[in-house]
């Protein structure tokens, strides 16, 4: 046993650590080169690795409840007594409630503070560390307000009905817990309601995005220098126009003209900026590199279009199911006996399940896929207050602020992905991993399914509590959806809202043009200044060309 538990242990450690380093690695590449602050960084890897330890502990949490059931009898291993369980699902326990706590500290108290603290700095007046300090804490404590609410919320709001009884020891098991741990699965909860917004809004679209930009590929080097050229030409041309009417003559240029002027040499210089570093990068390793894998990427992608489809239809699958499969419908907030659907993603980690390790590298593999599908919604559509941008990420020219509202995004995205994994994307199988029991009883205590090997069945609700384990994860999610009905029924109906962003994602990543070489920052100009010159020039041009149209009728 000791082993077992050993290994699950250092493996999770591994993932931590692996964790950090791309915490660090996104930190470092999409930080502002210039406009760095120190406790944004330090507190934006920090957050980061948190919250993807706190994912990563979902296949360990499968990996131990699995390895306690011999697959061959259907029966509790010999070492896996009620002590050992007890002691396994504590300790699971305790990590997830330490994690879930550390999230709760840094949404309403460290992110907030960071933020606010460097909102405080100014260079144009001389202020102290403390004055920054005690100005940052005036506005946190605004979070720290709501933080509290919500712990007394969870201590004495009731639910309006009293929870089903099924006779279910596994629902009962569910209906026990303190004060404390109610509390805060209250506020984990209300995390997870304001996470599938994020979920919903970034990384639905975020799954069609990211392999359809892998299909698609960026656009040819040559095509783009050929438009850049063809840019600068008509730029020039039309300088060239306006200098002619004043050549010759003492005429002053008018003031429209002389704005035109500017924002067409502005314009000129932000192309010329882009075609350099064009030409730059055509030349360097890294560009002949990645024309190699370029095969690779490819084929990449269209793996994971396949697992983004595979991974909505499950969705889609599971919610259906939930209707008609629910032990107890909304009053429990939809949770699921056994699916009885075809689940793809669950059934790959039923099949995976027989060749270890594979079902829980996947499963990784799976928890990053979200990852990057939310960094992918976030980077292409920005930070947004419904139509309004409030920033922008870009490689190297994020600033501090948006670093941290980012950080808070993917902290309340992943735990919300957290809980469609377990609830919808994949229910049995996070539930209970790969445990299976003997469905075959000789007496009232005895199983035995040595001659009756088709009675070895998967672990579901209805399976007894002595065999099979469910996972802390699911005890935890399900405990919501039973203790505080509305929750469930609210993520239940977001999962039909995910579905539909993800198609209108989808249709709106197949439409979409290829990505340029480079990205219009630059290390003299700011990326959305840049952007908005290159814009005007655009519209420019084409008024331009309205008018003379007009002009030829």
């Amino acid at each position: 046993m000791s082993a077992v538990v050993g290994i699950a242990w250092i493996v999770y450690g591994i993932l931590v650590t692996g964790f950090l380093g791309v915490a660090i690695a996104f930190t470092r590449h999409y930080q502002h080169k210039h406009e760095s602050e120190a406790l944004a960084t330090i507190i934006t890897i920090l957050a980061l690795t948190l919250v993807l330890a706190t994912v990563a502990l979902v296949p360990i949490d499968i990996f131990l409840v699995s390895s306690t059931v011999d697959q061959s009898t259907g029966l509790k291993q010999p070492w896996a007594t009620p002590d050992k369980m007890d002691q396994i699902t504590m300790t699971v326990q305790i990590v997830y409630y330490a994690c879930y706590g550390a999230i709760g500290l840094f949404s309403f108290l460290v992110i907030p503070f960071a933020y606010f603290y460097y909102e405080e700095y100014d260079d144009e007046d001389e202020q102290s560390n403390l004055d920054r300090i005690l100005g940052a804490l005036k506005y946190t404590s605004f979070f720290v307000v709501i933080c509290v609410l919500l712990i007394v919320a969870g201590l004495f709001v009731k639910p309006s009905q009293e929870p089903p009884t099924l006779g279910l020891d596994w629902l009962e098991k569910l209906l026990i817990g303190n004060n404390g741990l109610k509390s805060l699965s209250f506020v984990l909860a209300c995390l997870i309601l304001v996470g599938m917004v994020v979920f919903i809004g970034y990384t639905a679209p975020g799954l069609s995005l990211l392999p359809l930009s892998m299909i698609k590929g960026r656009r040819s080097v040559d095509t783009e220098k050929e438009d850049i050229n063809s840019r600068i030409a008509v730029n020039r041309e039309r300088q060239r126009e306006i200098q002619a009417r004043y050549s010759g003559t003492a005429k002053p240029k008018s003031m429209n003209d002389r704005h035109d002027l500017d924002r067409l040499e502005d314009e000129r210089r932000a192309l010329s900026r882009m075609l350099n570093t064009i030409e730059h990068d055509s030349g360097t390793t890294w560009y002949r590199v990645m024309r190699w894998l370029r095969p690779l990427e490819l084929i990449t992608g269209v793996f994971l279009l396949l697992l983004s489809l595979a991974i909505t239809v499950s969705i889609f699958l599971t919610i259906f199911d939930k209707i008609n499969s629910s032990i107890c419908g909304s009053s429990c907030g939809y949770v699921i006996n056994h699916p009885d659907l075809f689940n793809p993603i669950n059934i790959i980690f039923v099949k995976l399940a027989n060749v270890f390790p594979l079902d829980y590298i996947f499963m990784v593999l799976l928890i990053i896929y979200f990852f990057l599908s939310t960094m992918s919604g976030v980077i292409t559509m920005g930070v947004r207050l419904l139509w309004i941008s409030l920033f922008k990420i870009r490689k190297g020219a994020t600033m501090p602020q948006a670093l941290l509202i980012l950080t808070i995004l993917m902290t309340l995205g992943l735990l919300a992905m957290n809980y469609s994994l377990t609830a919808v994307v994949a229910p049995g199988y996070a539930h209970f991993g790969s445990q299976v029991y003997c469905n075959h009883t000789i007496t009232d205590t005895t199983r035995d399914c040595s001659e009756h090997k088709e009675l070895i069945v998967p672990c579901d609700i209805y399976a007894p509590t002595d065999i099979c384990t469910p996972t802390t994860v699911s005890t935890l999610i399900d405990r919501i959806a039973i203790n505080a009905p509305f929750f469930g029924v609210v993520l239940y109906y977001a999962q039909w809202a995910f579905l539909v962003v993800y198609v209108i994602g989808l249709l709106v990543a197949l439409f979409r043009k290829r990505q340029n070489n480079v990205d219009e920052e630059t290390e003299d100009m700011d990326a959305d200044e840049e952007q908005q010159i290159l814009l005007r020039g655009e519209s420019s041009r084409q008024h331009t060309y309205g008018s003379q149209n007009s002009g030829h009728v």
